[in-house]
């Protein structure tokens, strides 16, 4: 197919597929989504290039697609497809080689997996199929949807469930489990962008690259992939975990609602304390499906005490949804990866 020059996707791209038979408004359209797939992938940075290297258009099922291998659904790949009301971008992981990986890392760093997920936004659809494998043709079948909507519905409980599932049920010869992760566009949004829409399209692209180089082991700054990093370990705090995550349950107080904070014990400290001379943490607060990144852990000059100082939006929620005498969950996690000083984060929660 003959390659044209990238000036948009106007409205003829996406009424043509809703024309039955006429095959010049088709070839038409696929001409522009193989400009557009060429002019995407060259307006992306050389890391995602290079995790991408492979990019065109499939004729046979009408889509463009970035692809880590020219056997496109053997590796990482995003599609986009084109439809009369609508642009999807569909990122996918469906090989097996790729999902035995990609669950295992996901179920060991399950917090993080969900993080990644949930940080896309509401507009994403995570999709999470069961597939049966037919023992004589090797040929996969759906056999149930494992999880199926938008991310903002995804929470912790309903994450954690699924990925050990899914990870159990990938290990198993007769079951494959594909991962798709997908977010519509507006045709007529499409068409009114022109050209910039490589530059909306490759936002969302770069958005996608944290859960992109977790799951496939690849690096951020290169697209290749990397060399696993030798983790330290924290010191295991009573009610701790091995992988420095810990769980407190705290009363609230009247005072505590009105000022905004949380207290929790002395020992708490070893798990926000970067050196003995750290007083105060930064930390993320993950809360009704939001992250925020305003929120601060203390350590009291006078008694020692771990203080969660929380941001104003943090403070409205818990004092919409908690009384004077209710108990609160904080779940707090390392996300940090081993840098120090990294991220840390408290999922709060009612009991």
């Amino acid at each position: 197919m003959q390659q044209t020059e990238f000036s948009g996707l106007g409205m003829p791209v996406f009424t043509a597929f809703g024309w039955a038979g006429e095959e010049t408004a088709i070839e038409y359209a696929l001409s522009e989504l193989a400009a557009f797939a060429h002019a995407l992938h060259a307006s992306l940075p050389r890391a995602i290039q290079n995790m991408f290297p492979v990019h065109g258009l499939d004729e046979e099922n009408r889509t463009a697609y970035l692809a880590a291998s020219e056997d496109v659904e053997s590796d990482v790949h995003i599609l986009f497809l084109a439809r009369p009301m609508s642009m999807e971008m569909q990122f996918a992981l469906q090989d097996e080689k790729s999902l035995d990986k990609a669950w295992a890392m996901i179920n060991k760093e399950n917090v993080l997996s969900h993080r990644l997920f949930t940080e896309m936004g509401p507009e994403w659809l995570l999709h999470v199929q069961q597939l049966q494998v037919d023992e004589d043709s090797g040929e996969a079948s759906n056999y149930q949807e494992l999880f199926l909507g938008s991310v903002s519905s995804f929470d912790m409980k309903t994450a954690v469930e699924l990925f050990e599932k899914a990870t159990y049920l990938n290990g198993e010869k007769q079951w494959i489990i594909p991962i798709h992760l997908s977010r519509e566009f507006k045709s007529e949004q499409i068409a009114l962008m022109k050209a910039a829409v490589l530059e909306v399209i490759g936002k969302e692209i770069r958005n996608l690259v944290p859960l992109i180089t977790k799951l496939t082991n690849r690096s951020a700054e290169t697209g290749k992939t990397k060399s696993k990093k030798r983790k330290k370990k924290r010191v295991k705090q009573e009610d701790s975990s091995d992988d420095g995550s810990f769980v407190y349950t705290a009363t609230l107080k009247p005072l505590h609602l009105r000022r905004g904070f949380i207290n929790l014990t002395p020992e708490h400290w070893d798990f926000f304390a970067i050196n003995s001379r750290t007083v105060t943490r930064n930390v993320t607060i993950y809360y009704d499906g939001i992250y925020d990144k305003e929120s601060t852990a203390w350590k009291l000059s006078t008694t020692g005490q771990t203080r969660i100082v929380v941001s104003p939006a943090v403070k409205l929620w818990v004092t919409d949804n908690f009384e004077a005498g209710d108990q609160i969950e904080l779940m707090a996690h390392d996300l940090s990866d081993g840098v120090r000083g990294g991220e840390l984060q408290i999922t709060l929660s009612a009991v």
